[in-house]
């Protein structure tokens, strides 16, 4: 079995890995010299706690599950069981926190309510004035600047892996049982199947399919702080990831303090992960409706720094700023799937859950192409 897969963000190599881990031949297509777009654009979280309940938590644990048998295979690739703390800063906050330890599958999700005390046991960075907070056990993170070279310098090992950078892929046809990925160059590459991963990109490949498609566009904003000089072991969250992600809806959201307007203009809320040299990446906003802001909201950093200063006790210095596009499925998919013909694959639209499903998802797309 020879697999072509184009686009080698963190979709990208986890198919990679994992076809390469059944004997198949495959072949790693990325446009640029090396893949800057979504996948290094992140916190690097593996976010399973916030998840939807059902389908999507099934699927964020069993990814859980790979990212941790990944780590387990490949010592090259940095994995951390760091868990999550949203924090509350506010009394009505913490009080809405409580709710989350009767929810059924509380258990599964590794919540746990801590009050103030026990969130600074868990997180000795943690040293604001807080009232309490919501553990998730299940979180874990990745490094975003480097999971991708570290999945391929493990692909690097087999024998039947290849790795094509600055190599932009403009047509993918099927004759028969041979796909052909043709590149602007005018070289080709041959294979039994193909995968296409376009990210963000709605144009180069099979443009008119994903312009029809339910998908859409979102723009974030990041930034990274300098070394705090003290460690942070938990990702962290503030009180506004409660009306963000959807495994924690539930009445009890309307009893969160109001906020801001800007916060609801840019859909803002506080993440912040350490790396493992000590820097902090945070976010972030969200915008929806494109064309998206050329320049990057300052009045979203000084929210983001404000926050953190609440819950760390003190703010970093900012030393570099970023934006990000994702694509997104309108209707909550976990990625939007499109057989263009009986041996090519498009694949998209994960939203802010791509770093965390990628595995799983890669998984389901393998077994489907063993099954055909």
């Amino acid at each position: 079995m020879r697999l072509l897969i184009i686009g080698a963000g963190v979709f990208g190599h986890m198919h990679a890995i994992l076809a390469c881990e059944k004997g198949w031949d495959v072949t790693l297509i990325e446009r640029d010299a090396r893949p800057t777009m979504a996948s290094v654009r992140n916190f690097g979280m593996i976010a399973v706690g916030g998840r939807k309940a059902g389908d999507e938590l099934t699927a964020a644990l069993r990814a859980r599950t790979l990212w941790q048998d990944l780590s387990e295979r490949y010592e090259k690739l940095t994995f951390r069981a760091t868990g999550s703390i949203c924090v509350a800063v506010e009394d009505q906050e913490f009080e809405v926190m409580k709710h989350y330890a009767n929810y059924e599958d509380a258990d599964l999700r590794g919540w746990e309510v801590l009050d103030a005390d026990q969130v600074k046991d868990y997180n000795p960075g943690i040293r604001g004035d807080i009232r309490g907070g919501l553990y998730a056990a299940t979180d874990a993170a990745v490094e975003p600047e480097t999971v991708l070279t570290e999945l391929r310098e493990e692909l690097e090992r087999f024998d039947n892996f290849s790795w094509y950078s600055n190599t932009e892929i403009i047509d993918v046809t099927q004759s028969g049982d041979l796909v052909t990925a043709t590149a602007r160059d005018g070289e080709q590459f041959e294979g039994d199947y193909a995968v296409v991963v376009p990210g963000a990109d709605y144009a180069t490949l099979f443009g008119d399919r994903l312009q029809a498609a339910p998908l859409k566009k979102t723009y974030v904003q990041m930034a990274r702080m300098e070394n705090p000089g003290f460690e942070i072991p938990t990702s962290i969250s503030n009180a506004d990831s409660l009306r963000y992600y959807p495994g924690y809806a539930g009445p009890q959201l309307e009893d969160l303090p109001q906020q801001s307007e800007l916060g609801k203009e840019l859909v803002m809320q506080l993440l912040l992960q350490q790396r493992v040299d000590g820097t902090l990446t945070i976010g972030d906003s969200h915008q929806y409706v494109e064309p998206f802001d050329h320049e990057l909201r300052e009045d979203a950093y000084e929210y983001m720094v404000d926050s953190i200063e609440k819950i760390l006790g003190v703010a970093p210095k900012i030393v570099s700023r970023w934006a990000g596009v994702y694509s997104q499925h309108l209707h909550g998919a976990l990625a939007h799937r499109d057989q263009v013909d009986s041996r090519i694959h498009l694949l998209t639209g994960p939203a802010g859950r791509g770093n965390t499903l990628s595995p799983m998802i890669a998984e389901q797309t393998i077994e489907e192409i063993i099954n055909v």
